[in-house]
């Protein structure tokens, strides 16, 4: 029986967490069927209800395809679906962000103040926070608030209302970009988030920190992107250094 653990992320879904990764590891690859639902629920102790729950999780996702008298099918692999590479350099950013599709706004307001870390750098005086939805062929994707310095918003709040904001930064002229940090951590959906993103309460999301600051060490832009965590993938080269002979 699995050790599931007592919190505030829901048993089912860490129930389709530990499925989806065995299908991710091939366990149960592509086209092979899953155990019964009253097996599935033995193994993890949970009651028939919650068991399904979590394969309808699974089926919401495209992983598994559930038919009466069939049983429940594996449809693909999850890392197939992972279909947003994080960005790992600043060229690479750009054209990423300037793909998505702004489609709600949610806030947009001129008297709140970002909190920073120490290494961000310095704040700018005065910021324009927003906050909205990105869109992917017509679905929801990405809950994002940022902070915009106040005065680089005013050179163009047409193009910052309609577009993605560092791919139009990057356009602009007489804007010195110095340093740019992002940091991504696993967390879990608030209610609001799961609304927009049309997931379940506590799903887990892939939470993203961006940071821009100019040669003076102002901080002009910083954002807090919420992922649907089953679409992310980071790659990243980790392969040695050759020593030169």
């Amino acid at each position: 029986m699995a050790n599931l653990k007592r919190s505030a992320i829901p048993l089912y879904t860490q129930i389709a967490s530990s499925l989806r990764h065995e299908i991710g590891i091939g366990t149960w690859p592509v086209g092979t069927k899953l155990p019964a639902m009253n097996q599935l629920a033995d193994r993890f102790g949970v009651a028939t209800q919650t068991m399904r729950q979590a394969l309808g999780l699974l089926e919401s996702e495209g992983l598994v395809l559930r038919r009466q008298g069939v049983g429940t099918v594996v449809q693909n692999d999850p890392r197939d679906l992972h279909w947003l590479k994080l960005p790992t350099d600043w060229p690479s950013l750009v054209g990423m962000l300037d793909k998505l599709d702004v489609r709600a706004m949610l806030v947009e307001a001129s008297d709140r103040m970002p909190k920073l870390r120490d290494d961000d750098g310095e704040p700018a005086g005065a910021y324009k926070y927003v906050k909205r939805v990105h869109y992917c062929d017509g679905e929801p994707f990405c809950v994002i608030e940022f902070y915009l310095s106040a005065e680089i918003y005013m050179r163009a709040p047409k193009q910052f209302r309609k577009k993605t904001v560092i791919p139009v930064l990057a356009g602009m002229k007489n804007i010195d970009i110095c340093k740019v940090r992002q940091s991504i951590a696993i967390d879990v959906a608030d209610a609001e988030t799961a609304k927009h993103l049309d997931i379940p309460l506590a799903n887990p999301i892939a939470r993203v920190r961006r940071s821009i600051a100019d040669t003076k060490g102002h901080v002009i832009y910083i954002a807090d992107a919420l992922y649907l965590s089953d679409i992310i993938r980071l790659d990243m080269d980790l392969s040695p250094t050759k020593k030169r002979q």
